[in-house]
């Protein structure tokens, strides 16, 4: 505003300048010398008036065009320092952004690695947490232990030494009854073992008639999947088969299937490959215990047996 005021100023100081000069030179062009003899004085001073009046105007006009050039230069003067000012601005604000981004992803990158330092040192001190209680109960057991053995030999000291006292005066009863002691001991001894040999082979008789049971389940789920299969395969070709390998997740839903040994025909084993995926969910048993031995199944896939 300063500046704006200060240049109006000047600009009146100099339009006042040129009239001033103006008039001067208009002074200064007139002849007041006495015209001669016989020539007419009026018409002198009008023509001279006439003449200067043309030579100010034109000089005022000279002034003021450079005036005008002066105030034109200064105005693109102005604007290209304004325009520069603006650019130097925007490159500023820019190169502040660009720092603000720059401190912003640095920040990011030190907090991750903070936080990947304390998670660190607190899977240190949880394992640490675990050795100590580890070592812990390790010491209880052996002392537990050892408490067990001592009580076991003391027990076993008292014992003998009840036996040692009364063994004069009971010898031969302590012998039959020692006697009969390892009779009815043997005797114990054989039904306990035939006891456990009964237990064992009903637990093995169980056993292979839960696996058996499992199996048929397993074959009959696998048929089913088969079937699925097959009916989600396009285009089958005689004589082709593949053995394919298909992993599941609980519910049936295919996570893998691919073939593990090739029909000898690309395009029958990349069909085969799809027809799996399109025909999940594929049909499993409910059982957690069962479907474990189906996550992963292998089978011969012959959509034309």
């Amino acid at each position: 505003m300063r500046v704006t005021r200060f240049r109006s100023f000047r600009s009146l100081v100099l339009a006042v300048g040129i009239h001033v000069l103006a008039i001067g030179l208009l002074i200064l062009s007139l002849d007041l010398t006495p015209p001669p003899a016989g020539q007419p004085q009026g018409t002198e001073v009008v023509q001279a008036v006439t003449v200067d009046e043309q030579k100010v105007k034109a000089e005022v006009e000279r002034l003021e065009q450079a005036e005008r050039r002066k105030r034109d230069e200064e105005t693109a003067r102005r604007r290209s320092a304004e325009s520069e000012l603006a650019a130097a601005k925007t490159k500023r604000q820019a190169e502040e952004r660009r720092l603000a981004e720059v401190k912003k992803e640095r920040d990011a990158v030190e907090n991750a690695k903070a936080a990947e330092q304390k998670e660190l040192e607190a899977t240190e001190a949880k394992r640490k947490q675990e050795e100590e209680r580890r070592v812990t109960l390790e010491k209880q057991r052996l002392e537990e232990e050892k408490q067990r053995a001592e009580a076991k030999a003391a027990e076993e000291k008292k014992r003998r030494e009840a036996e040692a006292k009364a063994e004069a005066e009971k010898k031969r009863k302590e012998t039959e009854a020692k006697a009969e002691a390892k009779a009815k001991a043997d005797a114990e001894k054989k039904r306990q073992e035939e006891e456990r040999r009964a237990r064992e082979l009903a637990e093995q008789i169980e056993a292979e008639q839960q696996a058996a049971r499992d199996q048929s389940e397993i074959d009959r789920f696998t048929r089913l999947i088969q079937t699925q299969i097959e009916n989600a395969f396009t285009n089958p070709q005689r004589g082709l088969k593949c053995t394919l390998l298909v992993k599941m997740v609980p519910g049936g839903d295919v996570v893998d299937a691919k073939v593990v040994r090739s029909s000898g025909n690309v395009l029958f084993d990349r069909r085969a490959e799809i027809a799996v995926h399109k025909a999940s969910p594929l049909p499993v048993p409910d059982d957690p215990r069962l479907f474990q031995h189906m996550r992963e199944i292998e089978f011969i896939f012959d959509p034309q047996a």
